[in-house]
């Protein structure tokens, strides 16, 4: 009997990825995306929510088209097409996918950020994330009890081909929104976007070097902001130790697009998802995925270290709290949402891409869950989760398992 074979011959395109994938994060962060944030599916979708809720969700910082995601979606539909991969699929699950989602970003934000990011944020030094990613493996070996046990979300079947362009019509939209926005410097009436380089105050108010953002009706005099009344809503102090909100810090938008494509295309080739590579390591004892993560690890840790951007520890770390079971719980969620979705973010969008409608239902729930998070007040923030993020966890935990046993086949 011959030796099983734990790599395959599509290691190597998927050790490539995840380089390529590290690498552009961190320059993406070198020209201006925020810190161990090059490239975080759920943070990104979190931002173009944003650009939909805006304020009167509690997301006015956030507010931003992230053209990195415009690219994947893009450069995946391109390839899949290319390589005659482009399938028209679907109803297999679309409203269990859809609300796994909605969990998963949920979890995500508790965390502050998805897979790819723990991985990121481990490979620009921040030991929080290997917590998180601890949390991840448990949540996906979870999930792989259940699929030993016959969990099954759905069966796919072939839909009408141009139903299956419906994730590439939506990013065509996002880039022209996207491309308005940047040439007139506003958002279109009805939408919200954050200018580049704003800066927040503890306080809540939101502001660049020219004017308030938010409160609408405030203004800068003598270094501090003060509203209409002329009653002060940040002191001076308070406005110089205002730190960058995540909407407003961003590489150049055709920079981030063209990371994008390369991403979109590398990532359908190969067929990367760092939850796929825990999953597959558990369940058939295969590390071709997994070779892809060590990709991304090394690649993005080499060019932090090159742009000075690696930091080595727990505190002090950019978009990120240091509560350990804040680290840990919501990423057990993560993972097992993953598994039960049939993977990470960053593969469903590439799904979604190539003609998947249950992909697409998963990212919708995922943009759902990211405006419920903020407003709902359950996104963390620097100084850790919000105090109903624990019950939102647990009645998470209770929806998912509840999923889990109702899709597994076997007793």
């Amino acid at each position: 009997m011959g030796k099983r074979r734990v790599l395959g011959p599509s290691a190597w395109m998927l050790g490539a990825t995840g380089l390529a994938i590290g690498v552009f994060a961190a320059y993406l962060v070198k020209q201006g995306n925020p810190g161990n944030m090059g490239l975080c599916i759920a943070c990104f979708l979190r931002d173009i929510s944003s650009f939909f809720g805006g304020e009167a969700m509690k997301m006015n910082g956030f507010a931003y088209i992230r053209p990195e995601i415009v690219g994947m979606m893009l450069g995946a539909t391109v390839a899949a097409i290319s390589f005659r991969e482009f399938k028209a699929r679907g109803g297999s699950g679309s409203v269990y996918r859809f609300v796994l989602g909605f969990i998963f970003m949920v979890s995500a934000l508790i965390f502050l950020g998805c897979p790819v990011r723990a991985w990121l944020r481990l490979g620009g030094g921040d030991l929080n994330a290997a917590v998180g990613i601890a949390g991840l493996v448990v949540g996906i070996f979870v999930g792989t009890v259940f699929l030993r046990r016959g969990y099954i979300v759905g069966r796919v079947k072939k839909l009408a081909k141009p139903l299956g362009f419906v994730m590439a019509a939506i990013a065509v939209i996002l880039l022209v929104l996207a491309l308005v926005t940047f040439y007139s410097g506003a958002a279109p009436g009805g939408f919200s976007t954050v200018a580049k380089g704003a800066k927040k105050t503890a306080e809540g108010v939101v502001f660049t070097a020219e004017k308030v953002i938010s409160p609408a009706d405030a203004s800068m005099v003598d270094g501090a902001i003060v509203g209409a009344d002329g009653a002060v809503v940040a002191s001076p102090d308070s406005v110089a130790a205002a730190a960058g909100v995540p909407g407003g810090s961003r590489a150049p938008l055709y920079l981030s697009l063209v990371a994008g494509l390369a991403i979109g295309v590398a990532a359908q080739r190969s067929r990367f998802c760092s939850v796929g590579g825990i999953r597959d390591s558990i369940l058939i004892k295969r590390y071709d995925l997994l070779v892809g993560v060590a990709g991304l690890v090394i690649g993005v840790a080499v060019m932090n270290m090159v742009f000075g951007q690696f930091n080595l520890g727990f505190e002090g770390q950019p978009a990120a709290h240091t509560n350990f079971l804040g680290n840990f719980l919501p990423m057990v969620l993560v993972g097992l949402t993953a598994v039960f979705m049939g993977g990470c973010p960053l593969r469903q969008v590439i799904m979604a891409s190539e003609g998947d409608l249950d992909a697409v239902a998963a990212i919708l729930g995922m943009m759902l869950g990211a405006v419920a998070s903020h407003a709902l007040s359950l996104a963390s923030t620097g100084a850790g989760p919000a105090s109903g993020a624990w019950v939102a966890m647990g009645a998470m935990a209770a929806v998912t398992l509840g999923i889990g046993f109702m899709r597994t086949q076997k007793a």
